[in-house]
């Protein structure tokens, strides 16, 4: 897996009203920009306000079930006070993505 510095679409803000629809243009508009490349988007960083349970679901719903996206969220207040030990606790769950690219996590079927 290859991480860039530079992410390939600037910082959106939008509406929790609004999230699926700007987490799908999000999205289209880094495949756009990576298919050509030969690449995919790996990982999405969701930077939520508050731990509001609902747009925190609804955004791993709309981005794991239906984009196929690998998505990890942080909240605001701890990413404005960034700490090592912070960056070690998001970095560590990211064997998730790890997993699903080796394809070592189990397909559920009916």
């Amino acid at each position: 897996m290859e991480f860039s510095l530079d992410p390939v679409l600037h910082p959106l803000i939008a509406r929790p009203d609004y999230v699926e629809r700007a987490l799908s243009a999000s999205y289209y508009d880094a495949m756009t920009i990576l298919q050509p490349q030969g690449k995919e988007l790996d990982l999405l960083i969701v930077i939520l306000p508050d731990n509001d349970g609902s747009l925190y679901g609804d955004q791993k719903q709309i981005c794991e079930t239906g984009l196929g996206l690998v998505s990890q969220c942080c909240l605001t207040k701890h990413v404005f006070r960034i700490s090592k030990q912070y960056l070690a606790n998001v970095g560590g769950r990211g064997t998730v993505l790890v997993d699903a690219l080796s394809r070592r996590i189990p397909l559920v079927s009916d």
